[in-house]
């Protein structure tokens, strides 16, 4: 995987930057390609980075699922443009695979919501993890992550 610049009037991060931006529980909106018509759609989403891949669950009969089954290819972005920092994110393209696993989504559910809930317990964890056994999991591979700051 190659890191880039993603704009020519910002600062490209360090690769140490990218992946310590990556640990923080920011919003991943996934682009893909709609099965039914092809046109584009954006989805935020809750996602880990881990080993080069973002770990996603996502509903196995939804559209995302639908869709990179159908089209593997994906577009990413996640940024931070308010609050106490300064504006940065990242960007890439990748390789999108859907694994229906429910042992698996299971695992991928229950690290996520620990990620951003900070815990598994209260009503927003317990439901969001009711629904684990319905859930796919997308293993997303960015081909590259192109990175600005400012």
């Amino acid at each position: 995987m190659k890191f880039l610049l993603a704009d020519r009037t910002a600062i490209q991060m360090e690769d140490t930057e990218v992946i310590e931006f990556l640990k923080e529980p920011y919003i991943l909106r996934l682009g893909v390609l709609d099965y039914r018509d092809g046109f584009p759609l954006v989805h935020p989403v809750w996602y880990h980075y881990e080993g080069g891949t973002f770990f996603i669950a996502t509903d196995s009969t939804g559209v995302k699922a639908k869709s990179l089954r159908k089209n593997s290819t994906a577009y990413f972005v996640i940024d931070i443009a308010s609050g106490s920092s300064s504006p940065m994110g990242v960007r890439g393209r990748g390789t999108a695979k859907v694994i229906d696993d429910i042992e698996y989504a299971t695992k991928v559910t229950a690290h996520n919501i620990t990620r951003y809930l900070g815990s598994l317990e209260g009503p927003a964890a317990n439901k969001i993890m009711a629904m684990a056994k319905y859930s796919s999991v997308i293993e997303l591979t960015p081909t590259y992550i192109a990175s600005w700051k400012f």
